[in-house]
């Protein structure tokens, strides 16, 4: 019988608080804010990498019409609450059909990683390879935009292929290492993200939804651009896996509820920005930026209460199961029988 490995748990809820951090630092313009852009550009550099690779580690293609489902019904379902949300606390997002809003890319992209799924485990080895060729040579693409996700997907699909292909081995070489050697690996990762800091890289190279065209960079430096990025988000991730043991036990319980957090945490940062604006101007911005940690902080542990994970887990599982239902009624499996 296979025994959950509480270590993913534990480097989840570590990426999860990570996430909300990061998004409260932004609500404040923390890019534009020394010490705020430092904690940003770590943040960036590999939060996002981290995640997809750790939902390959978990992704399964047993009921895979379901499961793409459960994130499609997630992600059609968040717009118009983010909208109508946004329009409450005095903004009017542009919301467009194809342009999933905000952190909601991530569910629609859950979708197109997942139905490629089963090629990744028939074809391992060349999935893994043309994953890699997506995400570096994606940018040169016009296509590659913030329309159904398109751009993030390529981007990080090399991490969601070899979560799914390698992630548990990884963790495991990553956590036998001995404390001089992840020290060391420590120190590795830390120097190409001090690199990225101080070349004041643009912060759009980390969301990793545009192409070459519109950052204005010729495509030797853009795939140069990427390389660098993607290698230093794999080093912090194996950073991440070698100290997932030491992390605290209280973690377990939030990686556990990670998606619901990730779904709603976006709330309470639209309903928080006007006032953590209103501290910046009236403290220093050290004293803002601690507060956004402790506010972080905060609503992660609330978001992880167990009956708002399992409520949202309820109603994507359940529509997506009426879904299914619906479609075998109006399709019947022997439709297609020769008689």
């Amino acid at each position: 019988m296979q025994t959950r490995d509480y270590r993913l748990d534990k480097a989840k809820g570590l990426l999860i608080f990570v996430v909300v951090m990061g998004h409260l630092l932004e609500a404040i313009s923390g890019w534009d804010m020394g010490y705020s852009r430092g904690l940003l550009t770590a943040i960036y550099s590999f939060h996002m990498p981290a995640f997809v690779l750790l939902a390959g580690i978990t992704a399964k293609s047993n009921r895979l019409g379901e499961r793409v489902l459960t994130f499609a019904v997630l992600a059609v379902s968040a717009q118009p609450v983010y909208f109508y949300w946004s329009v409450l606390f005095g903004s009017r997002p542009d919301l467009e059909f194809a342009e999933p809003y905000w952190i909601t890319w991530f569910l629609l992209a859950m979708v197109w990683w997942m139905l490629a799924l089963p090629l990744v485990e028939r074809f391992p080895t060349p999935m893994l390879c043309l994953s890699i060729l997506i995400g570096i040579f994606g940018g040169f693409l016009p296509l590659l935009d913030y329309e159904l996700s398109v751009g993030r997907t390529m981007t990080f699909f090399p991490f969601f292929v070899a979560g799914k292909l390698y992630g548990t081995r990884l963790l495991n070489w990553a956590a036998q290492l001995n404390v001089c050697g992840k020290a060391g690996l420590t120190v590795l990762a830390a120097l190409p993200i001090a690199a990225l800091f101080i070349n004041d890289v643009d912060k759009k190279w980390f969301y990793g939804a545009r192409g070459f065209e519109f950052l204005d960079v010729a495509i030797p430096f853009g795939v140069g651009m990427k390389v660098c990025i993607a290698t230093s988000a794999m080093l912090t991730i194996i950073v991440v896996f070698a100290w997932s043991e030491r992390l605290p036990g209280f973690l377990v319980s939030v990686g556990q509820r990670s998606l619901a957090i990730y779904i709603l945490h976006g709330l309470l940062v639209r309903a928080s920005e006007g006032s953590l604006e209103s501290m910046l101007d009236r403290t220093s911005g050290s004293v803002t930026i601690a507060l956004c940690i402790l506010v972080a902080a905060a609503f992660t542990l609330l978001l992880s209460w167990a009956p708002l994970n399992r409520a949202i887990r309820w109603y994507s599982s359940t529509l997506a199961g009426l879904i299914v239902s619906a479609s075998s009624i109006v399709i019947p499996k022997n439709s297609s029988a020769r008689h």
